[in-house]
Formats: C-alpha cells, sequence, structure tokens
C-alpha cells in the first residue's frame, strides 16, 4: 500500500475448544497504489496519503477435521489526505472527510461478501466469486443517496439504485478499464434505476431525472423522464453495429451546451441514429414533431432525412457532420413552407414582426464545428425567401431579439414620419422576396424587395448574424404608375440620375415608381438606427451588397 503498518496478533481459546484469531492493524496508504490493486479505472486519479486501520479475525475448529469459522476482514479510514477524481458522487478534496467502512466476509470455495458504505450517502453490498482470471462480480447492489443497501440480490448481475445530485455521463465515459474487453458492461450491470438531480450529456443538462435502464439484445434500453426529456431510448452495445441509437420521446429539450470545449462530440464516434421527438427544442428553436436518421459514414455521420411538423410550419431536409484535414464541418439542405409567419418567428425565437399569408425558406448552408446554437455566427452558403400577402408588424424600442434579415420591419416606423402608407396596423405588402449569400456568418443580399399597393422597399447591405447587425442601405419608391427611366432621371438632375443609375447596378430586380427616400440602417438588430440619406451619400454605401468570396468549403 505504499505506507507503513503495525499489527498486534491475538489467539483466543473458546471453552469448546476452538480457536479465535484477531489482527488489528494500522498504517497510512499512496492513492496512486489503489486503481491497480483494486481494479478501478486507471484514471481514476487518485492521489495523496490517508490512514487507515482495520482488523481480520478467524477461527478454526476445536479439531483438525471440523470446518473453518468465520473470517471477517473490516477496513475503516476517513481518507482524509486522499483526494479521488473520480465522477461524483465519488468525488473528493484532501481535506475533506469521506468515512469508508468496507467488511470482507470469505465464503466457503474462495468468494468473498463485502458490505461497503462511503459516507452516508454511497453504500454496496457486493458478492464476488472465484474464476479463471481472479475474482469476478457475480451480483450485488449499489444505492446512493442513503438508506439501505438491501439484501444481495438472487440473480447474478450489479443493481445500482437511489439517488444522487449531480452525475455526468462525459465524465463515466472517458474511464479508462484496468483490463480493456476483459469483461463488457452488459455481461455485469444487470440494471439501473435512479433519481439525479442534475445530469449532464455530452455537454447538455438536465434537471429532476428519474432514469431506468435495462440490458437488451441489442442495447440498453433506458426509460427517462425529467421536465426536459421523457420517452424511451435504446443506446446500442456497439457504435459501430447497424442497430441504430434510437430515442422515441414525448419531448426533449436541448439547452446551450454547459460544457463545450471538454468532452466535444466526434462525429466519427456516433452510432447510426433514429429520432422520433413529438415535441422537440433546441436551445431557443421550436422544431414541433421531429423525425430524422442519421447513417455513420468513414468522416462522420450523414443526415439521410429529417422531417419538421410544427403547427406554424413543416421543413424537411438532409445534411452531414464530417470531420476533414480543417476539422469538423457541418452542411445542412432544407425547405421550409409556412401558412402563419409570426408563428413561425416565434418558434425560432424572433419577434413576430411579420404577418404573412404564406412564407417559403430555402438554403444551402454549410458551418466549421459542430452543430450548434450559435452556428448562425459561422454559417455560409445561400438561401431565398419568401412572405406572401401580409403586413410588417411594428417595432417598440427593445423589442429584443428580432429577425436580422427582415431590417424591412424597422422602416415603418421611421416611414410614418415621411409618408402616408403606413398605419396603425403596419404596412401592407403583397410580397417580400429576396437572395441572401452567406459567408462566415454574414447576409449580404442586393435583391431583397418589398411590394406593397402603395410603396416598394428595396434593401441591400449587410446582416451580421454573429455579432447580431445591421448594416445596409433601404430604398423607397412609390407606385406612380410606371417605372423613371435612367434617361428621365439624368434629366431630373445629376445627382438622381447617378443615384438611380447606381441602383439600377445595385439591385438585380429594379424597383418600380419614383425614388422617394433613401434610408441607412445600422447597428444593432434590437435597437438598429434607421436614418435618412442623400443621393450622394446613397453612392458612398454601394459596395455593401458586394459579398467577400466565402471559405473554400461553402457552396
Amino acid at each position: 500500500l505504499g505506507g507503513f503498518f503495525e499489527a498486534s496478533i491475538d489467539t483466543r481459546r473458546a471453552a469448546d475448544g476452538a480457536l479465535t484469531t484477531v489482527v488489528e492493524a494500522s498504517g497510512t496508504l499512496d492513492g496512486a497504489r489503489l486503481p491497480s490493486l483494486l481494479r478501478l479505472p486507471t484514471d481514476a486519479e487518485l492521489t495523496g496519503n490517508t490512514a487507515w486501520r482495520g482488523s481480520w479475525s478467524f477461527g478454526r475448529a476445536p479439531t483438525d477435521g471440523g470446518p473453518p469459522g468465520r473470517s471477517l476482514i473490516r477496513i475503516e479510514s476517513d481518507l482524509v489526505g486522499l483526494a479521488s477524481g473520480l465522477p461524483a458522487p465519488l468525488a473528493k478534496s484532501p481535506a475533506a472527510r469521506r468515512p469508508l467502512r468496507v467488511v470482507f466476509e470469505a465464503l466457503p470455495g474462495g468468494g468473498l461478501d463485502i458490505d461497503a458504505a462511503l459516507g452516508r450517502d454511497v453504500l454496496a453490498r457486493l458478492r464476488v466469486a472465484p474464476a479463471d482470471r481472479g475474482l469476478v462480480l457475480d451480483r450485488g447492489v449499489v444505492r446512493f443517496g442513503g438508506g439501505e443497501a438491501g439484501p444481495l440480490p438472487v440473480a447474478p448481475g450489479l443493481r445500482i439504485g437511489g439517488k444522487a445530485p449531480a452525475l455526468s455521463v462525459t465524465d463515466l465515459r472517458k474511464l479508462r478499464s484496468p483490463k480493456p474487453g476483459v469483461r463488457r458492461l452488459q455481461d455485469w450491470l444487470a440494471g439501473v434505476d435512479l433519481e439525479v438531480g442534475r445530469l449532464e450529456v455530452l455537454g447538455y443538462e438536465f434537471e429532476r431525472v428519474s432514469g431506468r435502464m435495462r440490458p437488451a439484445p441489442q442495447g440498453w434500453d433506458i426509460d427517462v423522464a425529467s421536465p426536459s426529456a421523457q420517452g424511451r431510448v435504446l443506446v446500442p452495445y456497439d457504435f459501430t453495429g447497424e442497430t441504430p441509437l434510437a430515442l422515441d420521446m414525448e419531448h426533449l429539450v436541448l439547452g446551450p451546451r454547459l460544457r463545450r470545449g471538454e468532452g466535444e462530440p466526434d462525429p466519427r464516434d456516433l452510432p447510426n441514429v433514429r429520432l422520433d421527438v413529438r415535441a422537440a427544442t433546441f436551445e431557443r428553436y421550436d422544431l414541433g414533431h421531429l423525425e430524422a436518421e442519421l447513417r455513420r459514414r468513414p468522416d462522420g455521420v450523414a443526415l439521410e432525412r429529417f422531417r419538421i411538423k410544427h403547427e406554424a410550419y413543416s421543413a424537411g431536409g438532409s445534411g452531414r457532420w464530417t470531420v476533414g484535414p480543417a476539422g469538423q464541418l457541418g452542411a445542412l439542405d432544407f425547405e421550409l413552407d409556412s401558412s402563419d409567419a409570426r408563428g413561425l418567428l416565434s418558434a425560432f425565437g424572433f419577434a413576430p414582426l411579420v404577418d404573412a399569408r404564406a412564407a417559403r425558406l430555402e438554403a444551402r448552408l454549410t458551418w466549421p464545428g459542430a452543430p450548434d446554437g450559435e452556428l448562425l455566427g459561422r454559417v455560409s452558403g445561400e438561401a431565398s425567401l419568401r412572405f406572401t400577402e401580409g403586413r410588417l408588424v411594428g417595432v417598440d424600442p427593445g423589442a429584443g431579439r428580432v429577425l436580422g434579415l427582415m431590417s424591412l420591419a424597422h422602416l415603418p416606423r421611421r416611414l410614418a414620419l415621411d409618408f402616408q402608407d403606413v398605419t396603425d396596423e403596419g404596412l401592407a405588402f403583397d410580397s417580400i422576396t429576396g437572395d441572401l449569400r452567406l459567408v462566415n456568418g454574414s447576409a449580404y443580399t442586393n435583391n431583397l424587395v418589398l411590394r406593397g399597393p402603395a410603396t416598394e422597399i428595396g434593401i441591400a447591405g449587410r446582416t451580421g448574424l454573429g455579432d447580431r447587425s445591421y448594416d445596409q442601405t433601404a430604398v423607397v419608391t412609390g407606385q406612380l404608375g410606371a417605372s423613371l427611366g435612367v434617361a428621365g432621371a439624368l434629366a431630373a438632375g445629376p445627382a438622381v440620375g447617378a443615384a438611380l443609375f447606381l441602383i439600377s447596378q445595385i439591385f438585380k430586380e429594379p424597383l418600380s415608381g419614383a425614388v422617394r427616400a433613401y434610408y441607412r440602417i445600422t447597428g444593432p438588430w434590437d435597437s438598429p438606427k434607421v436614418r435618412k440619406i442623400d443621393a450622394n451619400e446613397l453612392k458612398e454605401a454601394a459596395g455593401l451588397s458586394v459579398a467577400p468570396a466565402p471559405p473554400g468549403d461553402a457552396p
């Protein structure tokens, strides 16, 4: 054990002649020696020294041919000085006092019964039996959270139950077996019934979780219930086989990853996956009924299909998540349709700025890194959007998160000062259309156009999806029955003519009607600055619609 010890031996004879020998001992031990001695994980990170005391009592019958008496070993320690890097609830600092008591009783044939307690919250009763490679676990029960461990199970296998304040699946998966491949987990773990106050899985946290896990022919059959996850999960024993990780859930809420950069998932480690979640939420996005299938490939996983059915919209498409020379790369191609534009915006966490009869979004996107709630700040690709027959709803200062691509929604308040086209009900439109080029989290457009019964508005410039900012120019025209050509514009004056010629170059789709005003939209999404400008300032802003080249992996 790497420390000193001292012992005393005393043998007593009973009235019937039976002998009982008692060994009393005490000493210190080196925590680094324990993993190999007790077959703990090699990265258990046990360090420091602690004092221990113990006794060994064994008896012998009065005659040499009689059966031996009971053989008991008792070991106790307060573990002060010993540090444990094992996951909670087995973690411990050097100064913490955590009383440990272990009692071993020898069984006929060479086995052992073990009764153990770590503090008041970890209790165990185990039986180990001799095998070709030494003693192995035959059956047992471990209970967290106090109470009684209970009797040994009748059937083989270990059963784990009780309550734990916190548990990290990521930390458990990082532990390395002292003898890999000697015995599979499903060969000795018979089941788990736990209530966990805070459960961490792949960096995501779930509170107040009740779970039941049992071995099944192809994998672990898990029933889980909590405010953020309820349903059934099948986790395959072999992630490289054909059996998928299957989630059949009533609801699943994934908040922001709390442990980014630690235990970061690698798509090459994932199995085939099949999802059917009736109410799915990913960070701030309400996905409704989500169905998806992922298939393993040598460099990661392919999202062969996904389908979303929400009361406000439907969507579907495919994608991939791979690892290449430059690191992780995600991709998603999808189409989205909605008959409730306000509900659609609300479902994605944006202020409901647009009320429209129909909406459609098509996109081909890529981004570096794992898929997460911040990928909009890294995304590149192409997208097009269309809203049909609706109105822009007014935006109050401090209205909160808004849809960055819809800077149009900030104009009605300003236009109401200049024109009579805006009513209390908002600015009516027949359509809003536009194409977007996305580069590293910035969306560029030169044809985002609102067409309405009284006004047409064009937007050119940049929207920062990562920094949530605008840098755009808006051109407002009036429907006067005919477009004002460049020749006619030149006749109206050099400055106006030059500005309109510039507009014809900026916008792929020309605006009809005479130009009535130009605006600059800059600043953060929540509170942008909308400023009226003249034709000369418009020239200075002309380069805003030009997007830089996308990264090499972008479409």
